[in-house]
């Protein structure tokens, strides 16, 4: 069972076991319990959790999707769950696993959003994982040194739940780290009988979205660049200043996007003045013609969107490190450089 909070790399370390097992000439099952709707891929009638929808392809599963994924939320309230009662949620989890794992030698299990996430209907990652014996991969971003005691808290949520074997990944750690994770985390973690699986170190390759996932994400119209939907986007920045203070932050970020309505002409111009990869304009304003020279001269590309300003920031925030069904360019990147940090011989899998 691969466990982690929001953005960790679960969906990641799920296609590099899953081409590990493969190799080996297993079959392989994916399940998760609970995801969340995605904008793109659900229709009138069916909610699709995104990541559901990318193991199924990858791994050619014949299940339906709200077999793959049986619990997918809106978020519409924090009590959706509640209403629809315990006992029938947990029948319903358990009868679509059973479903899944009988022709499968591995089912690879991905947790909920964070961990202890759907306590509140006893079906969190540490309750699923005792019930079904599973063997528990945890990720943990690891920006500092002060992320142990990330470790630490969910080890001992799953140790409370009778679960003493925990393989640990830590994810987007600053290469600078290197020699002290090897040297001195890896040690400190295998004292308190967790087995060290790897280190994912900060990649752009993996985590960084593309123009053509966030045009899709956001159902949204290229202005100009339609040929450069291959480039990468590292951040995302939301124009709502002064100019004279806007050129300040743009001045601080690389490989970025910024977000403004179509009409913030100032915004716009100082945007194109650093170092911006794109133009994200909201309301379905689009740009005037001194921006859009101004961008074809420097070669940025230009997106529009339907949607308001604060709706498009939070969708595109929630593309970082994750992948989609059309981009089989990083379905592969993640299959061979994941695959290669991972290191899963103490789990004995």
């Amino acid at each position: 069972m691969i466990t982690g909070d929001t953005v960790t790399g679960k969906t990641m370390v799920a296609i590099a076991l899953t081409n590990r097992f493969k190799a080996n000439g297993k079959s392989v099952g994916y399940f998760k319990p609970s995801g969340m709707k995605s904008f793109i891929h659900s229709t009138p009638d069916e909610d699709v959790d995104e990541d559901a929808a990318v193991m199924k392809e990858l791994l050619g599963m014949d299940e339906k999707l709200s077999c793959i994924c049986p619990i997918v939320r809106h978020l519409s309230s924090y009590d959706e769950l509640l209403r629809i009662g315990k006992e029938t949620l947990h029948t319903r989890v358990f009868k679509c696993y059973e479903h899944i794992a009988k022709d499968s030698d591995y089912v690879i299990i991905e947790g909920t959003k964070s961990p202890w996430n759907l306590l509140h209907v006893g079906l969190s990652t540490p309750e699923i994982a005792q019930e079904l014996d599973a063997t528990v991969i945890c990720l943990v971003n690891f920006p500092d040194i002060t992320a142990i005691d990330d470790v630490l808290m969910q080890s001992e949520l799953f140790t409370s739940h009778g679960i003493s074997k925990i393989g640990i990944v830590l994810n987007l750690v600053p290469p600078m780290l290197k020699k002290v994770v090897n040297e001195n985390i890896r040690p400190f973690f295998e004292e308190r009988g967790m087995s060290f699986c790897g280190v994912l170190y900060d990649n752009r390759e993996l985590f960084s979205p593309t123009i053509g996932e966030i045009l899709r994400a956001l159902n949204g119209e290229m202005v100009i660049g339609t040929e450069k939907l291959d480039l990468l986007i590292d951040q995302f920045i939301v124009g709502s200043m002064a100019p004279e203070n806007a050129l300040k932050w743009f001045r601080r970020s690389k490989d970025k996007a910024v977000i403004t309505s179509g009409d913030r002409t100032d915004i716009c111009l100082a945007a194109l003045e650093t170092d911006t990869n794109l133009l994200i304009l909201t309301g379905g304003i689009g740009p005037d013609i001194g921006t859009l020279s101004r961008a074809r001269e420097l070669g940025v590309p230009v997106m529009m969107t339907a949607l308001d300003t604060y709706g498009t920031s939070r969708i595109v925030d929630g593309l970082i490190g994750t992948i989609t069904v059309e981009n089989k360019e990083k379905i592969a990147a993640v299959g061979r450089i994941v695959g290669e940090a991972l290191q899963l011989d103490s789990l004995d899998l």
